[in-house]
């Protein structure tokens, strides 16, 4: 397996002991199962351990995956990779459901503690995302944008959320395509060290400018 992310490494925790906790880190004591967030028909969780491993093992091992995710491998080092984000201080990974159906696997983290800070503000409300879609042929027309929504709805309900970053690949047409309509602005073209990637954001003012209150 290639762990593609920096952060996801005992290193990186240790180096950024000094950052604050990821804002929409779950308190101590929160059972891995309870929900997180609601709307409508959608909800977000905590990923469990083991539970959802061997789900998340058959999505990144598929195609669709392996081409921009890079997390292809065995199961021990998918739980292992698991075990360190969701251990750290910096950032969670959460679980995505529609209609009580797991459907997407979501990592938010500090920007401080990434490369993407070479190329954005860095600020204690600024994240970045992550979000990794069950197989197209189990999808259907809409649901990533509308997850994307949701999830974007889950992190400015933090009074401390000021910025939302996503940077998928340059060539996921898809995921591009899914950014834009639920709401990000694209921002630039940049380079990471392990993809060329299209930056977008979205930040609190253009959240409340744009999504309808509840």
């Amino acid at each position: 397996m290639q762990i593609i992310h920096s952060m996801y490494s005992p290193a990186n925790a240790e180096e950024h002991q000094d950052q604050p906790n990821l804002l929409c880190k779950p308190l101590p004591g929160m059972k891995q199962e309870e929900i997180l967030f609601c709307y409508k028909r959608i909800s977000f969780r905590s990923l469990c351990l083991p539970g959802d491993i061997p789900l998340i093992y058959q999505w990144v091992n598929q195609s669709y995956a392996r081409r921009y995710w890079q997390m292809d491998g065995t199961k021990k080092q998918l739980l292992d990779t698991y075990k360190i984000v969701l251990a750290h201080r910096q950032a969670h990974s959460f679980i995505g459901t529609f209609e009580d159906q797991v459907v997407c696997q979501v990592d938010l983290y500090n920007v401080a503690i990434d490369e993407l800070a070479e190329h954005v503000e860095v600020s204690p409300g600024s994240c970045g995302l992550h979000i990794l879609m069950l197989p197209p042929s189990q999808s259907s027309k809409g649901l990533t944008t509308a997850m994307l929504k949701a999830l974007i709805r889950f992190y400015f309900s933090f009074g401390a959320a000021q910025t939302l970053y996503g940077e998928p690949d340059a060539r996921n047409t898809g995921a591009n395509v899914s950014a834009k309509a639920a709401g990000f602005t694209f921002l630039r073209p940049i380079t990471l060290s392990y993809k060329t990637a299209n930056l977008y954001s979205i930040t609190k003012q253009q959240f409340h400018a744009t999504y309808p209150i509840l």
